[in-house]
């Protein structure tokens, strides 16, 4: 089959071409952007086009889009012509991950880390997993994709309506906040999209603050099956017990965060549940490491530079209590873009608040996704909590470098390329 793949360098969508391409089909797909995720599916045999035109799509069989993808665009006008299917990257995730034993992550905060621990200790289990993740990882053969056997861990994303669709044997549910509520019908739509993927699990674990009564087992740091009890922390490190329902037990978590705590927690939960040996599953996070841009850490003899996905409140908050955790008696500083304007609009004040825990903030213009220019600028942001805001996001460039401060790049946008021309600018830094 020949399956062309419209915005082929999202980091879920090329996950599914590499999974089809590994399978033996003909994979090409269109997308504007360079980056070095395209250059590594080029390296594969895969045909990428940078500039959409209808001749991409000849003798093409299957076209999967994003939803960024409109209908205007002149690859699903020519599609639309010649009656080639064309399915949603949703859609075509769920078709693919049909012959699989399904262990998916979902939940508003945490999902591409929960799934890299779930993946890690399966791995250490000597399981063989098929992983799908949303970011990069140095434990997958293809970074953000790993070729295995039957059993499936994935995340499910639940941005968009359907992804109960999944239909995963065994669930896990991170936390629930209405951060795409624009995109469902309505708040009881999008709660019964939770409801309908936990009815539908064998297992399902279920942070307990996410009152999803019916079928689920509970993590937390109260009234939980499985709770935390206590956290020791040892620098980067944190040393933890927790009440599970067959007894205390105790391990070493790899990361900071209490948020990764909760994360860890969460994979436990699922591992004791599912039977596997208990004293092999906590040791698995002895060594642990954080995917791709997740408090990723950069240093040199000056300073420290911390590149991070997090874009909702939640996040960044956990993200800088964390570094103020870690780094101690250091001056933190964020560097914030952003993600959507509908985000901004909702939860500004959230924003600030969260932000508000840095000794110094400064914020970028919206970086707006897929969705048009708002009536909201991210200047509403600074303007309650005295930030510096950056109208032109190359003045990031400009920041002044203090001797032994700690910057944090964080959002979900193209942030990340002004991090790393700044992070040339500074120079000798290593990971």
């Amino acid at each position: 089959m020949k399956i062309h793949f419209l915005g082929i360098g999202g980091i879920g969508m090329s996950a599914q071409a590499i999974h089809e391409h590994l399978l033996g089909n003909k994979v090409s797909g269109t997308d504007p952007f360079s980056t070095e995720r395209t250059k590594f599916l080029e390296n594969l045999g895969i045909k990428i086009f940078s500039k959409h035109a209808p001749e991409n799509i000849d003798n093409v069989d299957l076209i999967v889009r994003t939803p960024a993808v409109p209908e205007t665009n002149p690859e699903i006008l020519k599609a639309r012509e010649k009656n080639i299917k064309i399915i949603s990257r949703l859609e075509h995730h769920i078709n693919i991950l049909k012959p699989y034993k399904k262990i998916g992550i979902t939940g508003t905060d945490g999902k591409t880390t929960t799934t890299s621990m779930m993946s890690h200790v399966l791995l250490k289990l000597e399981e063989n997993p098929t992983v799908f993740l949303g970011s990069t990882h140095p434990m997958l053969e293809y970074r953000n994709y790993r070729k295995g056997g039957n059993i499936s861990v994935f995340e499910m994303d639940e941005s968009q309506p359907g992804f109960e669709n999944y239909n995963a044997d065994f669930l896990i549910i991170t936390n629930i906040r209405y951060d795409h509520i624009e995109n469902f019908e309505s708040l009881q739509h999008y709660n019964y999209c939770f409801e309908k993927s936990c009815k539908n699990a064998k297992i399902c674990i279920s942070n307990s603050e996410n009152n999803i009564e019916k079928n689920s087992i509970t993590f937390g740091l109260k009234n939980a099956d499985y709770k935390i009890l206590s956290i020791e922390k040892m620098g980067y490190k944190q040393k933890v017990k927790i009440l599970t329902p067959y007894g205390i037990k105790n391990f070493l978590l790899n990361v900071p965060g209490i948020h990764n705590v909760l994360n860890a927690l969460s994979v436990i939960a699922l591992c004791f549940e599912l039977g596997y040996e208990k004293s092999a599953v906590l040791k698995a996070f002895e060594d642990f490491v954080l995917p791709g841009r997740r408090f990723q850490i950069y240093r040199n003899e000056e300073i420290t530079i911390i590149d991070d996905y997090s874009h909702t409140p939640i996040e960044i908050k956990s993200l800088l209590l964390t570094a103020k955790e870690v780094f101690k008696n250091k001056k933190i500083q964020i560097i914030f873009q952003p993600h959507r304007f509908t985000r901004l609009k909702r939860e500004w004040k959230e924003f600030a608040k969260a932000l508000s825990i840095a000794d110094k903030v400064y914020i970028t213009e919206v970086y707006g996704a897929f969705e048009k220019v708002g009536k909201i600028s991210a200047k509403i942001i600074a303007d309650e909590i005295n930030a510096t805001f950056l109208s032109n996001i190359e003045d990031i460039l400009d920041i002044e470098i203090e001797p032994d401060n700690v910057y944090i790049f964080a959002g979900a946008g193209d942030i990340i390329n002004f991090s790393q021309k700044f992070k040339e600018k500074v120079g000798g830094l290593k990971i």
